[in-house]
């Protein structure tokens, strides 16, 4: 009977071993699952359940590992990282794990003690001489790494990208002789490749030996002149060494050679205008002149020539020429464009403005700034109705990519001609627009506020757009202007008199307009002297409105059209 209740009692003990590993079996693959549907809290908690099953499972701890990294509870994770190792040195997924995680830390020394351990047993060893080479090298331990390739070369035999790290290595212990001697032996067994001779040339540089790398990329070029390898590090050395007559040679031959990258070029190009503005600047605009006059990258030498001659804030006269040459050579440079646009309004020419923003719109017709140019060539000739035409195709023009801000300024000029249009209405819904575009819109702000106070319409709601181009520029003698007027207009006067008082201190220039309100603030608190002062300051400025000179004879405010 005793026999038998202990047989049961054993069974019964293997069911319930066996139920809990279906459990766990069970937990794992739904983990899995919810891991493929990115579902990582749900994974996360069977993981965690399965190991309160099997609290001990390496493999358990190595999926639970990750999740707490991404935690930041990296001392669990190492923790778990470091059992499962301990448990199982020959797992190559469990050690890779580990060493990953010290590899993060930068704990190099660490990471190379597991995988030194690992690779006296691991059955495939490659992958591990490789990685604890990338970790001699991080941990500056040369002479291991050296080691280590020559372990590698028994799995897979030589190869040319082996023997350049073991130069690389010769020269990083100061063993400059074997480098050098390697680089021979590369050009030995690889007589018809060149990249070994410039490897030599390169090592030659390195080592110090620039008259042996001077003479090799010489031979180099002799025997290919389009060599730009050879070119350009000679350029280098020749830079390095100041030795800047033989700089200034090799420099311009590469710059001029068509074979050579052009990104590289570039910045070559780039350098080398630096080095003339600052050894001898009277030789950059000939240099410029010569390189824009090749038959090849003549879009990116002219963008280096707008640069340079921006850079010595060059007069119209000398940047015009290069942004047409620009413009021609691609006729969708916005940026050269818009140069072209401003140097034109600048010098109030409306005939170019719209003769390059036509031009610019047969390439670009959904570019809002290009339609803002021309509009803004039509109201200076005067005809604000096809400025106004001009901006509303603009509007109509415009696509996802428009920049809110900008359609704002459309809307604001819009608003700003239909008032001198006597179109309040129109001047008001384009301000609307305006400011749904751009909610902090200083001018449309400024402008519609002032103008709401003239009509004497919506005095709160002027006041608070007034309030924010003053919060917004203090020291603004316009807006100042603006809110005190607005304040005026509701009879606030000792509130107005502040602001007014403010602009004075400011000690700016006043227009004739800001100093008749300032006159006017004066009267209506009382100060006749300190309004007559003002009002005749804004005749001295040139206001020679009837209304200004009656106040002034009758030395008392008048209400009226300025």
């Amino acid at each position: 009977m005793l026999l038998t209740a202990i047989t049961v009692k054993a069974q019964q003990n293997t069911d319930s071993i066996d139920a809990q590993k279906r459990t766990v079996e069970y937990f794992l693959m739904e983990a899995s699952s919810l891991q493929e549907q990115e579902r990582y809290d749900e994974c996360f908690e069977f993981l965690e359940y399965c190991r309160e099953l099997e609290p001990e499972s390496a493999a358990i701890q190595y999926l639970l590992a990750p999740y707490y990294i991404v935690m930041g509870n990296d001392s669990i994770a190492l923790e778990m990282l470091e059992y499962i190792v301990e448990t199982n040195p020959d797992n190559e997924a469990y050690c890779s794990a580990l060493v990953q995680h010290y590899y993060n830390k930068c704990d190099w020394q660490a990471a190379i003690a597991v995988y030194e351990r690992l690779v006296k047993t691991a059955k495939s060893k490659e992958s591990i001489y490789l990685a604890l080479y990338s970790l001699y090298y991080e941990n500056g331990d040369y002479e291991k790494a050296l080691a280590t390739l020559d372990d590698i070369t028994k799995f897979i035999g030589n190869s040319a990208d082996i023997t350049v790290q073991k130069l690389k290595l010769y020269l990083h212990l100061g063993r400059n002789s074997e480098a050098v001697e390697l680089a021979k032996q590369m050009i030995d067994e690889n007589p018809d490749d060149n990249r070994f001779v410039h490897l030599l040339c390169w090592t030659y540089n390195l080592v110090g030996e620039y008259e042996m790398a001077e003479k090799s990329y010489l031979q180099l070029l002799e025997e290919d002149p389009d060599d730009a390898t050879a070119m350009s590090s000679l350029v280098d050395m020749y830079a390095q060494n100041e030795n800047f007559e033989k700089y200034e040679t090799m420099v311009e031959r590469l710059l001029k050679n068509e074979k050579f990258v052009s990104e590289e070029r570039l910045r070559y190009f780039a350098n080398h205008l630096l080095f003339l503005e600052y050894y001898d600047s009277t030789r950059v605009m000939a240099f410029m002149e010569e390189m824009i006059t090749l038959p090849f990258d003549q879009l990116e030498h002219n963008e280096i020539y707008l640069q340079y001659l921006e850079y010595k804030e060059a007069p119209e006269e000398e940047i015009l020429p290069v942004l047409d040459r620009i413009v021609e050579l691609d006729p969708e440079n916005v940026n050269a464009i818009i140069k072209q646009l401003t140097f034109a309004v600048d010098r109030n020419d409306a005939d170019a403005v719209l003769k390059y923003s036509d031009e610019a719109l047969l390439y670009l017709p959904h570019i809002l700034e290009l339609y803002y140019y021309k509009a803004l060539s039509y109201f200076i000739l005067e005809q604000k109705e096809k400025s106004i035409e001009v901006f509303k195709q603009g509007i109509a023009a415009c696509d996802e990519d428009t920049d809110p801000s900008t359609i704002s300024a459309v809307y604001t000029m819009m608003g700003n001609i239909y008032n001198e249009l006597k179109m309040k209405k129109n001047c008001y819904a384009a301000y609307d627009s305006a400011l749904v575009y751009n909610p902090y819109n200083i001018e449309t702000l400024n402008n519609y506020a002032y103008f709401l106070s003239l009509d004497k319409k919506e005095l709160q709601k002027a006041l608070e757009m007034s309030k924010k181009t003053v919060d917004a520029e203090p020291e603004n003698d316009t807006y100042l202007d603006t809110y005190a007027w607005i304040l005026f207009k509701m009879g606030r006067y000792e509130e107005a008199k502040a602001y007014a008082e403010k602009i004075i201190s400011l000690g700016t220039e006043l227009s004739s307009v800001v100093l008749h309100h300032i006159g006017d603030i004066y009267v209506k608190c009382g100060d006749i002297e300190k309004a007559l002062v003002y009002w005749k300051q804004a005749q001295d400025a040139g206001d020679e409105t009837k209304i200004l000179g009656k106040k002034i004879r009758k030395k008392r405010y008048y209400s009226g059209e300025y």
